[in-house]
């Protein structure tokens, strides 16, 4: 048994999409919100066999795991706390920054004036990209998850081909976590939705691990910082395609094949242009 947990595909790919599927079962008939408690379950169960539960010292990993994990809890708590769409437009972003600057804080006050001011463009500006692309699609379950599962695949797959393996594992557990869920929904969920559609709120967590791994992977881990403009193309993209039947499969499929297709595309180019392996 110790060695099946201990199988990087097993970590990454098989244990959290069973998890997700079955807790998405479990979970659908007792809340509204069980996409969320769901794709959390498996990704901490996911997180905890790739990177260990302890909390100490508190690396740059550790602080993603944290905020991915806190991401699902503040989205359960805006959307009852916070009913107005605009008023959760402001917040947040707020709080999105806020993680990127706490994530990467030991770097910025180790650059100079013009690297600040050129992670602030980038990072920042790739977070509110993302929030604003999912805003997009936030209340369409299916557009939502299929954006979502396909921008974590790709970033992940591209982590690992170019950079980090340990980036890559994570990425690919939180997207295998929700293409669990996603199956999950497109099997047996509610015809009227699955329950974590809210606006900007429904894709908050999605963007935020994407732009946080992505980063981690381009800052520590030599990612190249261009291959993050295409994976971030994908929830647009995603939100342009049409309803084709009232076929969840079918609109699933059809609303997923884009963003799938530039994620593959994508880390196939960077295992092309190859990469230095990174312990962060």
């Amino acid at each position: 048994m110790d060695n099946f947990l201990s199988r990087p595909e097993f970590q990454s790919a098989v244990i959290p999409f069973i998890v997700g599927l079955m807790f998405y079962f479990g979970l659908r008939k007792l809340s509204a919100y069980a996409w969320g408690w769901a794709v959390f379950s498996a990704f901490l169960i996911s997180a905890a066999l790739i990177n260990g539960l302890m909390l100490t010292p508190l690396t740059g990993t550790r602080k993603i795991i944290l905020l991915i994990l806190a991401s699902f809890i503040i989205i359960a708590l805006v959307r009852q706390l916070i009913t107005s769409s605009n008023l959760q437009r402001m917040v947040l972003p707020v709080l999105g920054v806020a993680a990127l600057i706490w994530v990467f804080w030991k770097v910025l006050i180790r650059m100079d004036v013009l690297g600040v001011a050129a992670f602030l463009a980038g990072g920042v500006g790739l977070l509110l990209w993302l929030l604003w692309a999912f805003d997009r699609v936030g209340n369409q379950d299916v557009r939502l998850h299929g954006a979502g599962f396909s921008l974590l695949l790709g970033t992940g797959l591209a982590a690992t081909a170019g950079a980090s393996a340990l980036l890559g594992q994570l990425t690919l557990s939180l997207a295998a976590a929700s293409g669990g869920v996603f199956l999950a929904w497109v099997l047996v969920g509610k015809a009227n939705g699955s329950g974590s559609s809210s606006g900007i709120a429904g894709g908050f967590t999605y963007a935020l691990a994407a732009a946080l791994l992505g980063l981690a992977a381009v800052m520590f881990a030599r990612l190249p910082w261009y291959t993050l403009i295409p994976l971030a193309a994908i929830p647009f993209v995603t939100g342009l395609m049409p309803k084709i039947t009232d076929s969840r499969f079918i609109n699933a499929l059809v609303t997923s094949v884009p963003g799938l297709i530039i994620a593959v595309a994508t880390s196939f180019w960077v295992w092309r242009l190859g990469g230095a392996s990174s312990g962060y």
